[in-house]
């Protein structure tokens, strides 16, 4: 077999020296030589295509990963593509043509037909658009659309029926059944997306499906309207619920195994004038690490959560919007206090994650066992420490400042927009100023930062107009360098990816619980909390734009808005 080099050499397209000064450069240079003399723009990769087929004796083919039915690259374990740098790209009567590296590799050509079940006919392709054919084709949200297309296609009377059949019998296997492979690629791709929530939303003409990705939900498909409904019933049987209900909310739980791992997703449905709109909520307990030291606090503010913990008895609320981690913070807490020694028990609504060594209580209005009653209950169970889920009522607390006075750590959340807040918040539910600053330890507030994506990060111009309306009170060096995402497949465009938290946390010092307990304005308690070394959600944001990790826009948004 000649040379790639020599070929190319012959065909005019690069000197002698080039290629010399190619091969040399493989020693310290990653790649092949094709990639090497493209990254050197030696050569095109019409060029290098060209050159391949004559070199192994096939068809040199450009792979377009967009043009490719996602479930014809699935016709192989994405293992052993990736391993052995293989793309089945087009099937055509019992011949499936491979999209190879060196297709002279019988080996891997043997043990595709064997797999496959069909005859193989290799073409030469280049690495890059072959690993892209891959990556799309592996890609469940990709698939989801893709079967969705599929089903449009077929004879609408037909797939009816077989949906019917399906419903009655939940009998056809995974791959047979298109409802059940939609679903389950629904599944699929929020899991690999790093999601956090699926929404199926009915809506005109087709009904809509987002994942909500670092906070922001992102649309991904939408479903024809014809299967509208078996979609829903399918979601409703894997969750246990009733599928001839659809006039009234409903709320359920499912789980799905992939690659030796369990992923539950929580389900809600709800009624609306287009049909049932369906939210999941994934609660991934294999990826969850419930360390303090995980988080993403820094050492000052883990100083401060520590020396909340320490304390014996006494109230620690946890404050933020809904989609803030505040739930992720008090696991962490309690993973911190677990031990032998002491008795942890919660009341959660619901139990999200399961904890080694804490008992968990779920708390159910409907049988005498809601927040305040279920922390009465609780009372008499000799508890070191315990968690409410929520504080939202009078009666809840009142029971929960008592359980604070009478000597016990008790963790829960409250609905306010910042630390301080809380004081206020206890003021509205009824407990009085002197019970507050005797009970309450300290607060957190916190937010979840998008995070500047790495792959397209690059300097930005400061905005003055976000840090004046700010008011962060913290000092920027001169030699700032401000960062923001430009936009990139990895990211989808957005320029962010992935999640960083701020905290806002209020020690209740001696002098803090003289000014609650005299029930000082908040502007005052502020003011003394900021003296006394709390550092507001502003100026925590803005020593996350400092360390660039985020922009001043997303602090703007998130802590003002």
């Amino acid at each position: 077999m000649a040379r790639l080099g020599d070929i190319l050499v012959r065909q005019g397209c690069i000197t002698e020296a080039q290629l010399q000064s190619a091969l040399i450069a493989q020693g310290s240079e990653r790649g092949l030589l094709g990639t090497i003399l493209i990254r050197r723009s030696l050569i095109s990769p019409e060029q290098l295509g060209n050159a391949l087929s004559e070199q192994y004796g096939v068809e040199f083919v450009e792979v377009i990963a967009e043009s490719i039915n996602p479930q014809v690259v699935r016709l192989l374990p994405e293992e052993l593509a990736r391993e052995r740098r293989v793309a089945p790209i087009a099937v055509e009567g019992t011949a499936l043509q491979l999209a190879m590296i060196a297709p002279d590799d019988m080996d891997t050509i043997c043990e595709a037909e064997l797999i496959t079940g069909y005859h193989v006919e290799p073409v030469v392709a280049l690495p890059n658009s072959i690993s892209a054919a891959l990556d799309r084709g592996f890609d469940d949200r990709v698939v989801a659309r893709q079967t969705v297309v599929d089903m449009k296609m077929a004879d609408l009377e037909a797939a009816e029926d077989m949906i019917e059949e399906e419903l009655a019998t939940d009998t056809l296997e995974e791959d047979q059944a298109p409802v059940v492979r939609l679903v389950r690629a629904i599944l699929m791709g929020a899991i690999n997306a790093g999601s956090s929530d699926i929404h199926l939303e009915p809506h005109q003409p087709e009904m809509r499906v987002r994942y909500r990705v670092d906070g922001t939900l992102q649309a991904v498909m939408t479903i024809p309207r014809h299967i509208e409904e078996a979609v829903v019933a399918r979601i409703k049987v894997m969750a246990d619920m009733d599928t001839t209900e659809s006039r009234r909310p409903q709320d359920g739980q499912l789980t799905i195994h992939e690659s030796g791992s369990r992923v539950n997703f929580r389900v809600s449905t709800i009624p609306t004038v287009g049909g049932e709109k369906v939210v999941m909520r994934l609660l991934d307990e294999g990826s969850r690490s419930f360390q303090l030291e995980h988080l993403g606090l820094c050492q000052r503010d883990l100083n401060k959560i520590q020396t909340l913990i320490d304390k014996p008895h006494g109230m620690i609320v946890v404050t933020g919007p809904t989609g803030s981690g505040k739930s992720t913070t008090m696991y962490s807490v309690l993973s911190k206090l677990n031990a032998v020694s002491r008795n942890i028990v919660t009341v959660e609504d619901p139990v999200e994650y399961r904890l080694p060594g804490i008992n968990q209580v779920a708390s159910d209005s409907e049988h005498g066992l809601g927040f305040a009653n279920a922390l009465k209950y609780i009372m008499r169970q000799d508890p070191d420490v315990i968690m409410l889920g929520e504080i939202r009522d009078h009666e809840t607390a009142k029971t929960a400042v008592q359980a604070a006075l009478t000597g016990h750590l008790l963790i829960s959340t409250l609905h306010t927009n910042d630390a301080v807040g809380a004081v206020n918040r206890l003021n509205d539910l009824g407990i009085d100023n002197f019970k507050t600053g005797g009970a309450l330890l300290g607060a957190i507030a916190q937010r979840l930062l998008r995070s500047i994506c790495e792959h397209c990060k690059e300097p930005a111009e400061s905005n003055d107009h976000y840090l004046n309306a700010l008011n962060h009170g913290i000092d920027i060096p001169p030699d700032t360098i401000f960062y923001r995402g430009r936009g990139c497949k990895k990211c989808l465009g957005t320029g962010y990816s992935g999640r960083v938290p701020i905290y806002e946390i209020m020690v209740v010092t001696p002098r803090l619980s003289e000014a609650i307990e005299k029930g000082l304005p908040t502007t005052k308690i502020r003011e003394i909390a900021v003296e006394e070394g709390m550092v507001e959600l502003a100026g925590a944001g803005i020593e996350q734009v400092i360390a660039g990790k985020t922009t001043l826009e997303e602090v703007f948004y998130k802590v003002s808005g």
